[in-house]
């Protein structure tokens, strides 16, 4: 079955950000224990560590799954197989994007987990203000954003190097833009998982898991017009 051989060839980076994931807030904590670092600024350490950690996993996962798939020597054998091209790039990408929001959520509830311990307020309390504060729906878009970039650049250009050096130029380029636009003119650029506009939360959100899909369905186009 396709989707298990996708999960075989990821698994093991898998276990590793999943690992990484739910230690990095516990590590943190424990190594500021009695210094009071965790109870008065531990929010803003958790949602910082939150969106660098999902950042460096979408783009690892999203550079490792597709190169196993669509590099060079692999897709030859790969387009042999008696399926559409289509499914072999969607299967890949729905594989990533549950390992994604799997770690994502191992992530999340550490660091929920850990800020309640160091709080003052009682556990339960507690857990779900932290929870609330980490601003969970917009990381997770923003992560799946950046999977599918990289996934489908990986698997257009058919390199893992050059795709997620695709991927960081365009982010840096992205946001490089957005910074001019607003020192030269006060344009605000929204950028994903931002609001855009005055449009609601919402429905900004799901214009960004549109355009997410839009990779995807790039790049399958691109894949099926390829030559082996």
């Amino acid at each position: 079955m396709y989707i298990w051989k996708c999960w075989r060839d990821t698994r093991s980076f898998f276990i590793a950000f999943m690992i990484i994931a739910a230690a990095a807030l516990p590590v943190i904590g424990l190594v500021c224990t009695g210094t009071g670092v965790m109870r008065d600024f531990g929010r803003d350490a958790a949602v910082s560590t939150f969106g660098l950690l999902m950042t460096v996993i979408a783009l690892g996962l999203g550079t490792i799954g597709a190169i196993h798939e669509f590099a060079d020597k692999a897709v030859h054998f790969l387009f042999t197989k008696p399926r559409s091209r289509a499914y072999f790039v969607w299967a890949g990408w729905a594989v990533g994007c549950v390992e994604v929001l799997a770690i994502a959520f191992v992530n999340v509830l550490a660091g929920g987990v850990t800020l309640a311990l160091y709080s003052s307020a009682r556990f339960w309390p507690a857990l779900l203000a932290a929870l609330k504060g980490f601003g969970i729906p917009g990381i997770l878009i923003y992560s799946l954003f950046v999977f599918g970039q990289t996934y489908s650049l990986t698997a257009v250009l058919r390199s893992g190097l050059k795709g997620l050096g695709a991927s960081l130029a365009a982010w840096t380029g992205l946001s490089a833009f957005a910074a001019a636009m607003w020192a030269r003119w006060r344009v605000h650029v929204p950028i994903p998982a931002e609001r855009i506009g005055s449009l609601p939360v919402a429905i900004s959100y799901g214009v960004w898991i549109v355009v997410a899909l839009l990779f995807v369905f790039g790049a399958q186009r691109i894949v099926e017009r390829a030559e082996i």
